[in-house]
């Protein structure tokens, strides 16, 4: 039984490249009202794809984000490796800054942070991705992190998340997994293609998960 994903949580999505995890984000997404999904990799048969037909606005302008309600943000790897950008309006990386602060402005939203080694790395995360993960929760803001790997992303979004989902995951990933949301991973070794396994927080062990519908 997956739990209800309330306002303000935050959510983890950890599998590698085509196991089925940006398919079980679009899912859970559903017909949510406000949604933000930052889409660094802009591949144009992903959310680009997807989300027009559902109401998304696909759009690089931070300004959008305050514009329309549900809003795919393509961002380049050059603005968000722009870090001393960050902090000089004008500046190539300003425009990352911007399209977080207007994250918080709009307030009780989901924002999904997708792929998290460029949009939430280890040691890197900008000063407004923080604040998203360490106060959002006050305005109803529910950042859902999606990645490819257990390590080299910000550790926050693994063991803050009150929900995680796992796809089949190589050894040392399972291992690190265990080590920082503090439960044995067992249960997400004989996972077979597509399933996935789900944990909440503060509970003892991971639930296997049959595929869901292919909506991506």
């Amino acid at each position: 039984m997956i739990h209800q994903l309330a306002p303000g949580q935050p959510v983890l999505f950890v599998g590698p490249m085509r196991s089925g995890k940006s398919n079980l984000i679009a899912y859970l997404l559903g017909d949510l009202s406000s949604v933000v999904v930052f889409d660094s990799k802009r591949h144009p048969d992903e959310w680009s794809k997807w989300g027009p037909s559902r109401g998304y606005v696909v759009s690089g302008d931070p300004a959008d984000i305050l514009r329309h309600p549900k809003v795919i943000h393509q961002v380049s790897t050059m603005v968000l490796m722009d870090v001393a950008g960050w902090r000089r309006p004008g500046a190539q990386g300003y425009a990352w800054t911007e399209a977080l602060l207007n994250v918080m402005r709009r307030g009780r939203t989901v924002v999904v942070f997708d792929e998290t080694v460029h949009t939430l790395p280890a040691g890197r995360p900008h000063p407004a991705a923080v604040q998203i993960y360490t106060q959002g929760a006050a305005w109803k803001i529910s950042p859902w992190a999606g990645s490819q790997f257990a390590n080299r992303i910000e550790t926050m979004t693994v063991r803050a998340a009150v929900h995680a989902f796992a796809f089949r995951l190589n050894p040392q990933d399972l291992q690190l997994l265990a080590e920082k949301r503090g439960v044995p991973t067992e249960a997400l070794g004989q996972l077979q293609e597509y399933q996935f396994g789900y944990h909440l927080t503060n509970t003892p062990d991971w639930r296997v998960c049959q595929p869901v519908e292919q909506v991506m």
